[in-house]
């Protein structure tokens, strides 16, 4: 990772901070009728409860009730970190990600408890092959089906013994896409590292069950628990999985090949099939969104060099706008990533809007000034009152200070801000979200909770935090946790090797406070 010009932000020790406009001295002359408005404060707050949840970093991450459940990714060896950021002058295979750095372990915690389940892969794939043989007094209808599931389980070790998987739960089901690392079942060579084409869905509630050590599932329960597929279409990394209403998305990512690269340069569109009588999934492409036409995108050197799609391990937000109807619906925005041709981060963001004139709209004024560039936790929040979006990105890689390799670690947030009327966009910084001396957020998640409630268009929820409903009973609302991802000891982008940087098990309160603005004339 090479970002080799950035611009300089100024410091700033504030832990408990307001990203947006002051308030507004009262005037008299306000309209009867006018709407008010509101600005927003965000707190990161850690977690200091006895609580030991899992160190992990590029996971899989789902939600059923309280609990979280966690996979793949990885991690922190017992007396030594692991995990953190990969060697940048290695082979990016054996020395950049250690074997035993992979996660194995399936966990089911919960964050306000600190209970935790923990069952690796390779026990679970065990213990569905004893039901298999007859183990638990299993019907023989129960046998033949665990079999299959065993057989399945096998095959795709590769969902749960992955780094940087594209990932997305929608209801109680989890899509997982892709990502990254050794054949599972071979030993581990600086030549077999490679990008996975494999897809999933797997039933939430039944692996939570199965994690838990409660095996007691009925037939059509185990056919359901698990699917999977391949298509090599999706060979992909460093990308996100995103729903816009009832569609899937891929956006951006690429696929890694120990020290070759293509990148996507694209954003697909994506339709999942699966029969309740079998264990298979497919996933089809049923549009492509680009600059770029079909003939050029075969061109993969030309493409590579010319495609503004050309992203990676970015952080891709949730978002909406005015369709073609001039009526709200939802999409996503791509905001910076890596890289362009020559090692250079985009400041840029582009949205996607599939519904309108153009599928997507290139936003040149929103400038990230090289801050907050790599993959983060977000959020996003829908402000009804002036058709205003406030997205927000805490921590990650891209301090906005030049360095001859990469940017730094920051702890500072990203604040965007975008008006749906005016199409007005504007991108701030504050520095010290997180309040510690060390380095968070690259690669960490944003876990909602029950009190942040999401914004519904047309009967489908969005990905988008509703204003007014949130905020209905209080102006000050903890809306989740930031979890996970690569705690850094140092900025500096040489932060390789134990001691430096590793993978981190530490949880943030998010608390955000709604202030309403005074009318300005």
């Amino acid at each position: 990772m090479n970002i080799k010009t950035l611009n300089i932000i100024a410091p700033a020790l504030l832990i408990f901070f307001n990203v947006s406009c002051k308030k507004k001295e009262a005037r008299q002359d306000v309209p009867a009728n006018y709407p008010t408005t509101y600005t927003y404060e965000v707190s990161l707050e850690p977690v200091q409860e006895n609580i030991t949840s899992p160190a992990l970093q590029s996971f899989v991450h789902a939600t059923h009730g309280e609990d979280w459940i966690l996979f793949a990714g990885r991690t922190n060896g017992e007396n030594d970190s692991n995990g953190g950021l990969h060697d940048l002058t290695a082979d990016y295979s054996l020395k950049s990600f250690p074997p035993k750095s992979f996660n194995s372990n399936i966990y089911v915690f919960n964050p306000k408890t600190g209970n935790k389940a923990t069952l690796d892969y390779r026990k679970m794939v065990e213990n569905i092959y004893f039901m298999g043989d007859g183990g638990n007094d299993a019907s023989t209808e129960i046998q033949k089906v665990c079999t299959l599931v065993g057989d399945k389980l096998s095959q795709y070790g590769s969902i749960f013994l992955c780094s940087n998987p594209q990932v997305l739960q929608t209801g109680d089901d989890l899509y997982v896409i892709g990502g990254y690392g050794a054949p599972v079942g071979e030993v581990p060579t600086a030549a077999n590292y490679h990008t996975f084409d494999a897809i999933a869905k797997i039933n939430v509630p039944l692996l939570s069950r199965l994690v838990q050590g409660d095996y007691s599932l009925t037939t059509d329960e185990w056919m359901k628990v698990f699917k999977f597929g391949n298509n090599p279409s999706l060979r992909i990394t460093g990308g996100e999985l995103k729903k816009a209403g009832n569609e899937f998305y891929l956006a951006g990512g690429h696929n890694f090949n120990n020290n070759e690269q293509v990148y996507l340069n694209s954003v697909y569109q994506l339709e999942f099939s699966d029969s309740k009588k079998s264990l298979d999934l497919t996933a089809t492409v049923t549009d492509t969104i680009s600059d770029l036409t079909a003939t050029q995108l075969k061109d993969l050197k030309l493409a590579d060099s010319t495609s503004i799609f050309r992203r990676r391990d970015l952080p891709v937000t949730s978002s909406v706008y005015m369709d073609k109807d001039s009526k709200l619906a939802p999409n996503f925005a791509l905001m910076s990533g890596v890289f362009k041709y020559h090692f250079a981060a985009w400041n840029d963001a582009i949205y996607i809007t599939p519904d309108a004139d153009k599928k997507y709209k290139v936003d040149n004024n929103h400038n990230q000034k090289d801050c907050n560039v790599y993959s983060c936790p977000d959020f996003t929040i829908y402000d009804s009152s002036n058709s205003e979006i406030h997205t927000f990105l805490p921590g990650g890689i891209g301090n906005g200070k030049a360095d001859d390799h990469l940017s730094g670690f920051t702890n500072t947030l990203g604040y965007s801000k975008y008006n749906l009327k005016s199409l007005e966009s504007s991108f701030d910084t504050i520095s010290k979200a997180f309040p510690s001396k060390y380095y968070y957020g690259a690669e960490a998640v944003f876990i909602p909770n029950s009190n942040a409630k999401y914004l519904s268009i047309d009967g489908v929820e969005a990905d988008v935090i509703d204003s007014e409903k949130t905020f209905t009973n209080s102006q000050q609302v903890e809306i989740g946790h930031i979890y996970g991802g690569i705690e850094a000891y140092e900025d500096s982008p040489s932060t390789y090797g134990s001691g430096k940087s590793g993978a981190s098990n530490k949880i943030w309160k998010v608390t955000v406070t709604r202030i309403p603005i005074e009318f300005k004339k």
